[in-house]
């Protein structure tokens, strides 16, 4: 197949995922996109163009950054149990954003929460049990109690819905991304296939109209969710359990945009900018910007012993050119965001790391 017929079937698969996308016209991948992962979304594409019918019940491990209770992962707890998978839940006791894909190495304290709605569902904490654990190592939490339940792996872990989208620079340090992260990688429980999924709310207000729209809002998405994963599901060996849902350490970071009708689906890469509204932080009309963080007051020359007050600085307009597009760029202009990702850091081109230098040969040599 070629590479144009590649691209354009991978879009057109994500725009059946969901009923009553606007018909807004749907470009193929950005070229860029694919000379950059372009391995990564030719086995994406062809996960999506080999189908077979029907699926199957899953076992799902769902986990988040916000908070066991939070109302992203209830929402999609719900949907995926609707669907009939088997859904384990394990979160964080609280909040836990930003914190990529840390470990708790500690003894940790596992609550079960509820069983109901097709779901186990879990807290994890650290301490003394009143702090919650790294949104990583709940993801892990979940993958073992659901190991125990069924006797292997889960399926799939899923991390999300989160409140907020993880597009961007911000994505690598995000403990929704990062809970992914830690699931794909064979460093702890065993690798599985994972998918990230974030939108921001409609609205902020705590009133009840704000709460009916949202807990609307996070529902579609979670149907956007079940509606992937049924795609995924839909190729040859799946079914039997021959094939992963993803290619071996490959996952996939959702972005869902705060609108009822989105525009379509883009699948893309990551973005290198940070962008903010601006009522939200800071009053210039810049989008983009660097976040400074150090000391609030000089700290070079005091005498040592000394404590000062330090955190985020400032926020500042800054520069840094995107990719053409990139994540931010789609879902700023309403489009729902799916970018491959994987564990692995090594470099796209790690032999640009020379620099024209032969670095072997002057090793240890004058």
């Amino acid at each position: 197949m070629r590479p144009n017929d590649l691209k354009e079937a991978l879009i057109k698969s994500f725009d059946r995922l969901r009923t009553g996308l606007s018909s807004h016209e749907r470009n193929p991948l950005d070229q860029s996109f694919l000379k950059h992962r372009g391995i990564v979304a030719a086995a994406f594409a062809a996960l999506l163009l080999v189908s077979s019918p029907g699926v199957r019940a899953l076992t799902i491990a769902l986990s988040d950054d916000d908070g066991w209770d939070a109302i992203g992962i209830q929402a999609a707890k719900r949907a995926l149990a609707a669907a009939g998978h088997t859904v384990v839940l394990a979160g964080p006791l609280n909040e836990q954003s930003g914190s990529s894909a840390a470990i708790n190495l500690t003894d940790l304290r596992i609550t079960k929460r509820r069983d109901d709605e097709g779901a186990l569902e879990y807290s994890v904490a650290i301490g003394d049990g009143t702090e919650g654990a790294e949104p990583a190592t709940s993801a892990l939490v979940a993958m073992d109690i659901a190991r125990q339940s069924t006797g292997r792996l889960p399926d799939l872990l899923v991390s999300g819905i989160n409140v907020g989208a993880n597009i961007g620079a911000a994505t690598q340090f995000s403990g929704t991304v990062g809970a992914a992260i830690a699931a794909l990688s064979p460093m702890f429980n065993g690798a599985v296939p994972a998918i990230a999924i974030s939108t921001d709310p409609l609205c902020g207000e705590s009133t009840p109209d704000c709460k009916t729209a949202n807990e609307a809002h996070f529902a579609r998405v979670a149907d956007f969710l079940v509606g992937v994963i049924t795609r995924l599901e839909r190729k040859a060996g799946s079914l039997d359990g021959e094939k992963g849902l993803l290619p071996q350490g490959i996952g996939l970071n959702i972005n869902y945009p705060p609108l009822p009708e989105p525009a379509g689906v883009r699948v893309t890469r990551q973005g290198r900018t940070v962008t903010f509204a601006d009522d939200l932080v800071v009053s210039y009309a810049a989008d983009t910007v660097t976040i400074n963080i150090g000391c609030h007051e000089p700290c070079a020359d005091v005498p040592a012993g000394t404590t000062l007050r330090g955190g985020i600085t400032k926020i500042v307009p800054d520069e840094t050119p995107e990719f053409p597009g990139a994540d931010t760029t789609w879902y700023e202009r309403g489009y729902i965001t799916i970018v491959p990702i994987t564990p692995d850091y090594t470099a796209d081109a790690p032999s640009a790391f020379s620099l024209g230098i032969d670095i072997k040969d002057g090793l240890g040599r004058r």
